[in-house]
């Protein structure tokens, strides 16, 4: 479900590039020392953003450091170490990685998802027992979801929310102080979480038709991607407004501009890429 929050370099300026690759880098050796090695295969620009924007709105208290790694043994790289929203970020990717694998495993029996969940017991079994709050929301949301599959739920908006209540809460830790930012985190969270839903279902559609995988648009009825394709534009085009209100309300101290770029040109070309595929939706002149 994951992979639709990315950054063209081409978007970003040289600097800017630099600065969103050091916290990549960063949340991969926090990975590697909060959970596992092997649980560094699981890191990904989502959870990189997650990180990204809860270190800009809190105090300014990480430092920047410099090395060599195996998949780039070479050249050193900049990375960002000692954030604590880094380190939050590193526990709850395993987490979201392993519960998905666990619920793969359960509603499909996937050979892959049992290796996968073997591969990260180790790392897993260690953050679950620091990060209990968030395992509580993202596990209980899951179940939901599974309910909902089992059910056959048609209705996306319900689907939907389960997730973006998982992405909701991901947003909102304790270390993260203010009622005011915590509310505008809290919707930015979940909008996020809704559209990546959504847009996850849209793509995989065609997927779904031919294994006979739960599709709250298929389950809904559809046949084929044209039939829902109006809808599903329109409805993840007022969530992405939804993101680019609740960004526009957070107070972030560094990092606003690669972050707004994200939120307001990757998001949007991410959408344009899907929508557009098959040509089921002609593309629009903005």
């Amino acid at each position: 479900m994951f992979g639709y929050v990315t950054i063209g370099k081409n978007q970003l300026t040289e600097a800017e590039y630099e600065i969103f690759n050091s916290y990549y880098c960063g949340l991969c050796r926090a990975i590697g020392k909060r959970a596992s090695q092997t649980a560094r295969l699981g890191l990904s620009f989502d959870i990189t953003f997650l990180a990204m924007v809860l270190s800009s709105v809190c105090i300014d208290s990480s430092e920047t450091g410099e090395g060599r790694c195996i998949p780039h043994p070479k050249k050193k790289r900049k990375y960002i170490k000692n954030d604590l929203a880094v380190d939050y970020a590193a526990e709850i990717g395993v987490l979201l990685d392993y519960l998905k694998l666990a619920d793969d495993l359960r509603d499909e029996h996937s050979i892959k998802a049992f290796f996968g969940m073997l591969l990260l017991w180790r790392g897993y079994a260690k953050v679950k027992r620091r990060r209990k709050e968030q395992y509580a929301v993202i596990k209980s949301e899951l179940d939901r979801l599974s309910r909902l599959e089992s059910e056959g739920c048609g209705i996306i908006d319900e689907a939907a929310d389960a997730f973006a209540k998982i992405t909701e809460a991901l947003f909102v830790p304790s270390f993260v102080e203010g009622d005011n930012l915590r509310r505008a985190l809290a919707w930015f969270g979940y909008n996020l979480g809704r559209w990546i839903y959504i847009i996850d279902a849209y793509n995989d559609f065609d997927d779904d038709i031919k294994s006979g995988s739960y599709n709250p648009l298929i389950a809904a009825g559809n046949s084929s991607r044209s039939e829902c394709a109006a809808g599903i534009e329109l409805s993840l085009t007022i969530t992405l407004g939804n993101i680019a209100s609740a960004f526009e309300l957070i107070d972030f101290k560094k990092n606003k501009n690669i972050i707004g770029k994200i939120v307001y040109i990757s998001l949007k070309e991410k959408q344009k890429s899907i929508l557009t595929k098959n040509n089921n939706v002609k593309e629009r002149v903005n």
